[in-house]
């Protein structure tokens, strides 16, 4: 009798698995009144840049991360030039968009307006991504994907907030992208 609950809990998830009809995916939110701790591989520097003060919200889906940031001019430049100096995550990138920003889930019901947003994925997780998409891909393919280093990073600004993106001053090394 005692078996009776495994063997029930083993046909459920066989069932489940049979049936569903979409991958499924790990995500939860980030508490915007906490501290995040850092990642064993984030570059150094990230943990600094998403505990800011002015995070509205943030969630992860499996490995990627989203960040999202109200604030002033000013705030956005200091964050500017510490995403400048993240370290392992070259190209730097800032896309800008028309419009408001929204600070929300994918499972969320209502969001928040926000200035910028800050995307984090782990440079393997995003290839494997991309060559599970690839039919053609090999296994040592996709191994060898998996196991490449670094960040891949990407800055949002929506310019139809509150801060004036041509009063900030952007470093060097981050390449402006106009969102079409």
């Amino acid at each position: 009798m005692k078996s009776l609950p495994l063997q029930f809990l083993a046909a459920a998830l066989g069932l489940s698995l049979i049936s569903a009809p979409k991958a499924h995916a790990l995500g939860a939110d980030h508490p915007s009144d906490k501290p995040l701790a850092a990642q064993t591989n984030w570059p150094a520097g990230l943990e600094r840049l998403v505990n800011t003060t002015n995070r509205v919200h943030g969630f992860f889906v499996n490995s990627e991360d989203f960040y999202f940031f109200a604030g002033s001019e000013a705030r956005f430049t200091e964050f500017l030039k510490d995403y400048a100096q993240l370290g392992g995550t070259e190209p730097k990138r800032l896309i800008v968009h028309a419009g408001v920003g929204e600070a929300k889930s994918p499972w969320g019901k209502e969001g928040r307006p926000c200035d910028w947003k800050l995307y984090t994925c782990p440079k393997g997780w995003h290839n494997l991504g991309r060559l599970a998409m690839d039919k053609s891909s090999t296994p040592e393919q996709r191994r060898n994907a998996a196991q490449e280093p670094g960040y891949i990073m990407e800055l949002h600004f929506w310019k139809g907030g509150t801060i004036a993106l041509d009063r900030i001053e952007i470093p060097k090394n981050i390449v402006v992208v106009r969102d079409k």
